[in-house]
């Protein structure tokens, strides 16, 4: 059998002889398991059949295009929906807490022109409560934010400053840059609004910003609360 390795655009194979890599050179695994000498010349047929492995097996397995479905919402067996910040998409001056979308936040939020969105798809209509899973500095809060999808809006305020310090001792060695390092959000309880079936952009921003910031942005999330 063949076993199949995919990385940033690099693919490899390996068989229980032989591994191709993503360069093309072949390697006898079992005498030469550390890869010092590139066998491709010696093993013309072993190196083609492999590389056209690959070849196929990218063709039937990595996309031909981006994944641009939306994030589905509102379905009775799960009327739960986060909508974190990784899957989301800020305009403006708004940025993510590091390079790295996954486990990430917004920040820099502080212009009434910057735009938070999440691309979602409705199942069912109804009436959602919304929670924003938020940190901001004491001396900031006060903002107010709306809550927008097609025609439907939820107005509210950020009322309490909530900021906590940052999670610095659960890594056992040094987290890479492009990484975030996390802190424990509040839930603000942004109240209740009603979203039509449909496709649609969830679009959060600021009406009137009292500080420097609104707030930073962990997550949303959308609880389908009646039909």
């Amino acid at each position: 059998r063949m076993i199949f390795s995919n990385w940033a655009g690099k693919t490899s194979v390996r068989t229980q002889q032989h591994r191709l890599d993503d360069k093309g050179a072949l390697f006898d695994m079992k005498n030469d398991p550390g890869q010092t000498k590139n066998i491709a010349v010696n093993e013309p047929e072993v190196a083609k059949k492999l590389s056209d492995a690959v070849a196929q097996w990218r063709k039937e397995v990595i996309p031909k295009k981006s994944d641009d479905r939306p994030i589905p919402v509102g379905f009775t067996q799960m009327p739960r929906t986060p909508l974190p910040a990784r899957d989301g998409t800020a305009s403006g001056k708004i940025k993510r807490s590091a390079n790295a979308p996954n486990c990430s936040y917004f920040v820099n939020w502080n212009s009434k022109e910057d735009r938070i969105n999440w691309d979602i798809e409705v199942n069912k209509q109804g009436t959602y409560a919304v929670e924003i899973l938020y940190a901001c500095p004491l001396k900031d809060a006060g903002a107010t934010i709306e809550i927008s999808f097609n025609e439907s809006k939820l107005i509210t305020k950020v009322l309490q400053g909530w900021d906590p310090p940052l999670i610095t001792d659960q890594d056992v060695i040094a987290r890479p840059a492009a990484e975030s390092i996390m802190k424990d959000f509040k839930i603000l309880e942004a109240g209740k609004i009603k979203l039509s079936k449909g496709k649609g952009n969830l679009v959060l921003r600021a009406l009137e910003i009292p500080g420097k910031e609104v707030m930073q942005v962990r997550a949303i999330n959308l609880h389908m609360i009646s039909e």
